[in-house]
């Protein structure tokens, strides 16, 4: 089975309710709704829709944050060439006849200066700053392209000192939680105190269990990553915007860092942005995003988002199996466990569940209450994964974003009963997770927040087994 996870972006090209069907058949574990590109009412009927499903039990919704970011004012399409002077000016409105274009910003221009790189887009346009004036920036055009009104600004290698989150972000966040959502992605993370604002607001609002997915796309978010690890519940690579201040043959280390920084903590991670951005327009991806993958899933992520690709691509059914595809080919050479190091008892337990699992083929039979479990067994990265119980929805949704782990919701479950294994025992076997003869491993915390149980059985009969050690 696919131990990595996939989270598909809806938008007018994947928010009827055959497709998003068909995109969970094909592989899909969650969703993503773009407050940038926010529809409220669309919102709302696929978010009800969602969870309506027979199999919502398992498919998380995350609201993503638009976040500070600075847009271009209103003008209409401008072609530039490369060498040709551009105008950047104060204000809402520019001129293309005049190569005025707008910025609605003034911190932009108190931060800016001569020699530095306006980017829009995430770089997709670039522009070299040769002088800088009251309300005006002269700048010489790097490439070819368009700009467009609306489209976001940059400038490389600088955080602009804006508010980590927006007035559109705390209504966003309302709009989220009002409408079922099980996490918020929040974007611009500069350190931890950010994830703590955010956490005080989701308390205000009685949300405490919806989860904090930290976008790290800034240099700040990367020199104070340790800290943002340490109080976001999951972290998200957001590879597009950190090559505003990283060159881009330093995205495979700085991503590589962050992976093995969040994997270190036990915390799950989300790899973003141009995955397979070819299949927006075609059909079949290109070489190199496959291997970007295949380099994605050996790397250890969690999961991983496509963007475009599923939100306003021709080809979004199509993305997703290829995705899928890719994803099993990285994962047919895995032969092991990981080898990190348990940081607490409750993670030794977890390590040693996952490391007798492998030694001795067991199935991974365990219960999570909120999720603790689950999380621990899925850092040393079960060989045959693992089917963890629970009785919460939220806690199966969360589940489903971790790499090798398997939710099964059963409502009821007790924790502390003494025939908790029998009941997720007979179960595995009804469902035909498990079968006569098998050796099972069962894991759960019996006191709130830790990993403390195990125990081993061989499948004898039905409605008996045969008892091999307990602790």
């Amino acid at each position: 089975m696919r131990k990595t996870k996939i989270i598909a972006t809806l938008g007018p090209s994947s928010w009827e309710e055959n497709v998003i069907r068909r995109l969970v058949e094909e592989g899909v574990d969650g969703f993503r709704f773009n407050f940038s590109h926010a529809q409220y009412d669309i919102f709302s009927k696929v978010a009800f829709l969602i969870s309506s499903l027979e199999y919502s039990y398992r498919l998380p919704i995350i609201g993503d944050l638009q976040g500070p970011v600075v847009r271009l004012g209103d003008l209409e399409p401008l072609t530039v060439k490369r060498g040709e002077v551009i105008y950047f000016i104060y204000g809402e409105k520019g001129s293309s006849d005049a190569r005025e274009v707008p910025i609605p910003n003034k911190l932009v221009f108190e931060t800016i200066r001569e020699g530095d790189e306006i980017l829009l887009e995430s770089g997709r346009l670039a522009f070299r700053v040769t002088s800088v004036k009251e309300g005006k920036i002269i700048t010489e055009a790097l490439v070819d392209g368009v700009i467009k009104s609306r489209k976001t600004l940059a400038i490389r290698g600088k955080d602009l000192p804006l508010s980590p989150l927006t007035e559109k972000d705390v209504y966003d966040i309302k709009f989220a939680v009002k409408n079922g959502f099980d996490a918020i992605a929040l974007s611009f993370v500069k350190s931890g105190d950010d994830i703590q604002r955010l956490r005080e607001i989701l308390y205000d609002l009685d949300a405490e269990e919806m989860k904090i997915i930290a976008k790290i796309e800034t240099k700040s978010a990367v020199e104070n990553i340790d800290d943002i690890i340490e109080k976001a519940d999951i972290i998200l690579v957001a590879r597009g915007d950190l090559a505003i201040y990283y060159r881009l043959e330093e995205i495979y280390r700085i991503q590589h860092y962050i992976v093995e920084k969040a994997r270190s903590k036990g915390k799950p991670t989300i790899i973003a942005t141009q995955l397979l951005e070819s299949m927006v327009e075609n059909p079949v991806p290109t070489r190199s995003e496959v291997v970007d993958v295949i380099t994605a899933v050996k790397m250890g992520s969690d999961a991983l988002l496509l963007a475009g690709e599923t939100a306003a691509g021709k080809y979004p059914l199509e993305a997703v199996k290829w995705l899928v595809r890719i994803i099993n080919e990285a994962e047919r050479e895995e032969n092991g466990f990981s080898d990190l190091e348990p940081e607490n008892l409750s993670e030794t337990i977890a390590k040693g569940v996952v490391v007798l699992s492998h030694i001795i083929g067991g199935k991974i039979l365990a219960y999570s209450e909120k999720g603790s479990t689950a999380r621990r067994l899925a850092k040393f990265r079960p060989t045959n994964g693992a089917y963890v119980f629970t009785s919460s929805v939220k806690t199966s949704r969360y589940m489903s974003l971790l790499r090798g782990i398997y939710p099964i919701l059963v409502e009821g479950l007790d924790k502390t009963s003494p025939r908790l294994f029998d009941i997720l025992l007979k179960y595995a076997l009804d469902k035909d997770i498990v079968g006569i003869g098998d050796l099972v491993i069962f894991t759960a915390g019996r006191r709130k927040g830790t990993t403390d149980v195990i125990r081993v059985e061989k499948v004898k009969l039905h409605t008996d087994v045969e008892h091999y050690e307990h602790s």
